[in-house]
């Protein structure tokens, strides 16, 4: 389930990323003040469990920070892939973002939206999946040593003639 769950996201995000990217290419690279410049670190638990089970390099973890803003941030734009970035990222559409967006497509807005929504939730799936999943292996980690336990026990349960003694 979870990576049927991990696909359904990655291929979300990709749908809305192609809906985004040539407007974001326009505006966001000529802005003077990039929203990214004023944030710092983005990432929170659903990311970085989507980036794990999805297999994506391990880069949202930074031991010192050595620069304004985020630290993704290059010369060009976002220097992570579009599919490991925080969703936020994703998300947050800038006023600028927006009217350009709708200038050349009024319905692209909605459309984004509406995607984003559906990956959101699925986000939130995932996170269960996930938890259903460890919390199944551990209960059945759990049964079996108890059995291998109880059987252990009960082998050890005889009296001093070597007859198994009833509790």
């Amino acid at each position: 389930m979870v990576s049927e769950t991990v696909g359904k996201i990655e291929g979300l995000l990709s749908e809305a990323v192609d809906l985004q990217k040539d407007y974001v290419k326009r505006i966001c690279v000529q802005c003077e003040s990039p929203c990214c410049s004023r944030v710092h670190y983005l990432f929170n638990d659903k990311d970085i469990l989507f980036l794990k089970l999805s297999g994506r390099k391990r880069r949202w973890k930074r031991e010192v920070v050595t620069k304004k803003g985020c630290w993704f941030l290059g010369e060009q734009g976002c220097t992570l892939d579009p599919k490991s970035r925080p969703f936020i990222c994703h998300t947050y559409i800038c006023d600028d973002l927006k009217i350009e967006m709708k200038r050349c497509d009024s319905g692209l807005i909605a459309l984004l939206e509406g995607k984003l929504k559906v990956i959101g939730e699925m986000r939130s799936q995932l996170w269960a999946e996930y938890l259903d999943e460890k919390l199944q292996t551990e209960i059945g980690s759990k049964r079996s040593r108890s059995s291998l336990t109880q059987t252990g026990l009960a082998q050890s349960r005889k009296d001093a003639k070597g007859k198994n003694v009833s509790f």
